[in-house]
């Protein structure tokens, strides 16, 4: 798309402006808090919502025999089991429960019984739920919902124009910009939609004994969110930079290891990840105002789409990941490995291109003293069709090694998850997205449907009935 800006190509005003537009196409001024395709509850389903969250369990058996629907939806489509987790209380969860309340069901949010449990940090009820199978934001049993809404005009007046534009426009040029993006649509009433999208349920874990339920239950620690894993790491958030201007212009830029590993620590990196800050962040710490139109990636531990594998000794494995998207300055693909002993303290280790290329989205899965890494989105040019890219991490030298699999493959294969079975020395993966070719030649990414065996004995892919 092309932004109607005035000004010279300052990644600084790109960046700030696809914010602001991303923030005013989703409802800025006032976000929805009701879809208005729902119907509005009936008084009796309010009144025993009241009764779960304020009465006894006595007075609950009285108005489900009294024929008041169990399962019926409430407030912004919430059942009265998720009003029992909500209110953190056990006793009520376990009788709705007993008396057939489906913890399936969804709101009009789709939000479902386990992530209200979650959103709560109700750890009994996260453990309840888990113990009766409920699905965790994969297999989900009923359809996702659309949900519709009014957008309001957006009042241009009332957006405060971003800080690092001062100087570069004036307020009315900047108003002006969003409203030329936009079009005149953003200035008038509409009827939206937002399409669902899902979602695992551990991603909206803060809390460390729910993430270890999760964990038993089959979920991977990379699939929790960025804030999760630094408070796993004891990263420390306010740490502020150390390295010196010398230091930032050594290092700033990202690079490929020479030796398979090669220690690359030094003290800009060190800041980077300690303090996770963004590569913008350091930009501007360092006054660097070198020309933005193609200025190359400042180096940042701020990303997507990183595993984080646990290993028996208490250290911490992180793997690759991405910083922003395609269209941002800063965006890249790593290939880095950092060895973080749980307590603040890491190791970064770099790789040839040709040994290890940049991955994000693949799976980590922990064998033995091993950690094998499949699958992953990369760069366009990387990915091959019908390929599954496969390596192998070995945690006491952290040498790295590509592996020739045979059988039938998922594909190029990315958000995905991986666990191990070692009964059988398989590693079973499944859901993520596939790329595939289409009759020309072109390329597109579809859900994966099946389930997929790495013998890790032969080396064989097998697809599952």
């Amino acid at each position: 798309m092309q932004l109607p800006l005035a000004l010279p190509c300052l990644r600084t005003a790109i960046a700030s402006l696809v914010s602001c537009l991303l923030l005013c196409l989703t409802g800025c001024a006032d976000p929805p808090q009701e879809p208005q395709q729902v119907q509005q509850p009936e008084p009796a389903v309010l009144e025993f919502h009241q009764i779960v969250k304020q009465g006894t369990p006595d007075e609950i058996r009285k108005h489900l025999q009294s024929g008041v629907e169990i399962n019926a939806p409430g407030h912004v489509g919430e059942t009265a089991l998720m009003v029992a987790l909500a209110a953190k209380d056990l006793e009520k969860t376990k009788l709705l429960l007993e008396q057939g309340a489906d913890p399936e069901l969804a709101d009009n949010f789709n939000n479902t019984a386990l992530r209200r449990a979650v959103q709560e940090e109700f750890a009994e009820g996260v453990r309840l739920l888990l113990d009766r199978g409920v699905d965790r934001g994969y297999h989900p049993k009923y359809p996702l919902k659309v949900i519709r809404y009014t957008q309001e005009p957006i009042d241009f007046s009332q957006l405060k124009m971003p800080k690092e534009l001062e100087g570069q426009m004036t307020r009315e040029e900047w108003q002006q910009s969003l409203k030329e993006t936009l079009g005149p649509e953003a200035q008038e009433t509409s009827e939206q939609e937002i399409e669902p999208y899902l979602y695992p349920v551990i991603e909206d874990v803060y809390n460390l004994e729910i993430l270890d339920l999760f964990l038993a239950a089959g979920d991977n620690l990379s699939q929790t969110s960025k804030e999760m894993k630094r408070h796993l790491l004891k990263l420390d958030d306010s740490a502020e930079f150390r390295a010196t201007p010398a230091d930032y212009q050594q290092w700033k830029l990202p690079r490929f290891g020479a030796t398979n590993p090669q220690r690359m620590d030094n003290p800009f990196w060190d800041d980077m990840i300690r303090s996770g800050k963004n590569a913008y962040l350091a930009r501007e710490h360092f006054k660097d105002k070198k020309d933005f139109n193609k200025p190359g990636a400042v180096w940042c531990f701020d990303r997507f789409g990183s595993s984080l594998t646990k290993l028996p000794d208490g250290r911490y494995v992180q793997v690759g990941g991405e910083h922003e998207d395609y269209y941002d300055p800063d965006f890249y693909i790593y290939n880095d490995v950092v060895v973080h002993d749980g307590q603040g303290n890491f190791e970064i280790y770099g790789y040839p291109q040709a040994v290890f290329p940049p991955t994000d989205f693949h799976s980590a899965t922990l064998v033995k003293d091993e950690i094998y890494l499949i699958g992953c989105l990369g760069y366009t040019e990387q990915r091959v069709t019908g390929q599954t890219p496969v390596y192998r991490l070995k945690t006491d030298t952290w040498q790295i090694e590509k592996l020739e699999t045979t059988g039938t493959n998922p594909g190029w294969i990315f958000r995905h998850r991986a666990n191990y079975d070692p009964q059988r020395n398989v590693i079973r993966v499944e859901g993520g997205t596939q790329q595939l070719a289409t009759p020309a030649e072109e390329s597109d990414q579809v859900e994966n449907p099946d389930v997929y065996e790495l013998d890790l004995t032969t080396l064989k892919w097998q697809k599952q009935d």
